[in-house]
């Protein structure tokens, strides 16, 4: 088998038997082309590829890029190998293959005073309601950046403030709007939408183009509020995904609640926002509980 036909058998069990999201398979296929180039550079086939094959390579890849990169490229190759183990009975090199792992950083969140500059600072005009209409949509449902992309009419129930969402594994949620986005959504429907759209058009949100949003457009548009406002350069859409599930916690939702409203499969997932909370918790009692001021004293005497 050639490797790049063993890659497309692999991504098509990924995509058809496992239910992966697109992004998700398309991930896996460029980690794969880079992992097959390194390969090929080094004129080792696919079935020679040894262990200490895959230790050169990991070290490779630790000259260039994150340990947290590093680790999504061991995993998309790992699975790889299983696979072609499983199904048609490959030597498995990635048996004892074995990498630290950094400790994965916190998600970053926006407190309530920030996404309230957020909101507030797009114009009374058409663009700056739509762009304000997204960012109210993101904050208020924990929605992925995709799935706001690929939003229907039919998935919409705002007579009774509601959203049918299809996830990943085609997994479906019910999530409730808020009423806040809400006004902001039909406020877009009746005063910007008309004007943009064209024939054809069946996405929830277009542009000015008549184009559905893309992830990208989301992607720049925060990045420049986050210059505008002075927040992290790191804020992305998934931050505002990240202040959804913190304010829900925040405010004493059930872990289970919010699990459903993520749409995670599993709790695990969900619990790094346990870790969010008490990393604040911790905050705030360095900065006001009077037993720091105990503490500096004994560091004092």
């Amino acid at each position: 088998m050639e490797f790049i036909e063993a890659v497309e058998d692999f991504l098509h069990h990924c995509q058809l038997n496992e239910g992966k999201a697109k992004n998700t398979v398309d991930a896996y296929r460029q980690d794969l082309a880079d992992y097959r180039r390194f390969m090929s550079r080094n004129k080792i086939g696919l079935d020679q590829i040894a262990y200490k094959d895959l230790i050169e390579w990991v070290n490779h890849l630790k000259l260039t890029k994150k340990p947290t990169t590093v680790n999504r490229l061991v995993s998309s190759v790992t699975g790889f190998h299983r696979y072609l183990s499983s199904q048609y009975k490959f030597a498995d090199p990635t048996v004892k293959l074995s990498i630290s792992r950094a400790k994965n950083p916190l998600p970053k969140t926006l407190g309530r005073s920030d996404i309230n500059r957020l909101l507030k600072s797009f114009p009374v005009t058409a663009l700056g309601e739509y762009q304000r209409t997204i960012c109210e949509m993101l904050f208020a449902t924990g929605l992925r950046v995709s799935e706001l992309c690929e939003l229907q009419f039919q998935q919409v129930y705002s007579q009774e403030g509601l959203l049918r969402i299809i996830g990943k594994g085609d997994k479906e949620r019910i999530v409730p709007i808020g009423k806040s986005a809400l006004s902001a959504y039909k406020n877009y429907l009746e005063h910007v939408r008309p004007n943009w759209v064209k024939k054809g058009s069946s996405a929830v949100f277009i542009g000015p183009n008549g184009k559905q949003l893309s992830r990208q457009y989301v992607w720049a548009m925060l990045k420049c509020k986050s210059t505008e406002l002075g927040f992290d350069p790191k804020i992305s859409p998934h931050t505002l995904r990240h202040s959804f599930a913190s304010a829900l916690l925040e405010g004493g939702a059930d872990l289970r609640v919010i699990q459903e409203l993520l749409g995670h499969s599993d709790i695990s997932t969900t619990q790094i926002y346990t870790h969010i909370e008490s990393s604040r918790l911790h905050k705030n009692y360095d900065q006001f509980h009077p037993g720091r001021l105990l503490d500096k004293e004994n560091d004092d005497e």
